[in-house]
C-alpha cells in the first residue's frame, strides 16, 4: 500500500508539474492546492490543507523572473507534506524541511530546462520542413522532461526518505529541533517581505501601518481589520468621486 502511494504521489507531483505547461495556469502547481491533493490522495486533507498553506506563505514572494529559476515550491510542498502525514511532524519542521528539498528541485528544474533547450532546434527545423507532427514530438517531448524530473525523485524521495527523515527527525537534539522551528516561524514573514518588496507603495503606506497597529496593539482580528480597510476605501473611493465631478 505505501509503494502505491508513493507512486500517486510521484504521478501527482509529474501532473502538477505540466501546470502552466500543458494544462494551463490553472495554479494548481502552488504550495496549497499541491498540499491539500496530496492529503486527498493519503486519505488527510485536513493535514494537508494546513502544510499546504504553511507552505504557502514561506513562497508567497518567490518568483522566477526571466530566465530565473526559483525554488521549486512545488516539490517542496508535496514532499514536505508527504513526510508530515507519514511521521506526525508539525508545521514548523515540515517548513524547516521543505526548504532544501526546494532548493534540490530548483536544481532539477534548471537540467530540465537544459535539457529542453535541445528541442528548439528540432521545432525550428520541423517548422522550416512543415512537419507538424514532429512539432508535437518535440513540445511533448519537452513536457515529459518536466514530468519524470519532477515524478522519478519524488518517487525515491517519498519512498526511501520517510522513515530516513523520521529516524533523523528523532535522532536530533532537542536544541537543534527548537532551533529550526524558531528559524522556520521567520520564513512566513521573509515570504510577505518579498511580496511587499514588490507592491510596496509610500502613498499607501500608512493604510499598512494601520493595520498592523489595529492588530498587534489592539488585538483586533483579521477580519475586522479588513472590515475598516473596506470603510476606508469606500470613504476615499467617494471623496475622489466629488473632486472629479
Amino acid at each position: 500500500m505505501f509503494i502505491v502511494q508513493c507512486l500517486i504521489v510521484a504521478i501527482l507531483a509529474g501532473l502538477l508539474r505540466w501546470d502552466g505547461r500543458v494544462f494551463g495556469q490553472c495554479l494548481t502547481e502552488t504550495p496549497l492546492c499541491a498540499g491539500l491533493l496530496v492529503g486527498i490522495v493519503l486519505g488527510d486533507p485536513y493535514t494537508g490543507l494546513i502544510m499546504g498553506g504553511s507552505l504557502q506563505l514561506v513562497f508567497l514572494g518567490i518568483v522566477g523572473i526571466g530566465g530565473a529559476t526559483p525554488p521549486d515550491s512545488t516539490v517542496g510542498a508535496v514532499m514536505g507534506t508527504f513526510y508530515a502525514i507519514q511521521t506526525g511532524m508539525d508545521a514548523e519542521a515540515v517548513i524547516a524541511l521543505a526548504m532544501p528539498i526546494s532548493i534540490l528541485g530548483q536544481f532539477l528544474g534548471i537540467l530540465s530546462r537544459v535539457i529542453n533547450a535541445h528541442f528548439n532546434g528540432v521545432i525550428d527545423e520541423a517548422a522550416a520542413e512543415g512537419n507538424t507532427k514532429k512539432i508535437d514530438h518535440a513540445l511533448w517531448g519537452g513536457a515529459w522532461v518536466f514530468f519524470i524530473l519532477t515524478a522519478v525523485p519524488v518517487f525515491a524521495g517519498c519512498y526511501w526518505g520517510a522513515d530516513a527523515v523520521e529516524a533523523v527527525v528523532n535522532a536530533l537534539p532537542t536544541v537543534i529541533i527548537d532551533g529550526l522551528s524558531r528559524s522556520s516561524s521567520l520564513l512566513p514573514a521573509l515570504g510577505m517581505a518579498l511580496l511587499m518588496n514588490f507592491l510596496f507603495d509610500k502613498n499607501y503606506a500608512p493604510y499598512l501601518f494601520l493595520g498592523f497597529a489595529l492588530n498587534a496593539f489592539l488585538g483586533l482580528s483579521t477580519l475586522g481589520c479588513t472590515f475598516i480597510g473596506a470603510i476606508i476605501a469606500v470613504v476615499i473611493y467617494n471623496n475622489s468621486r466629488r473632486e472629479l465631478a
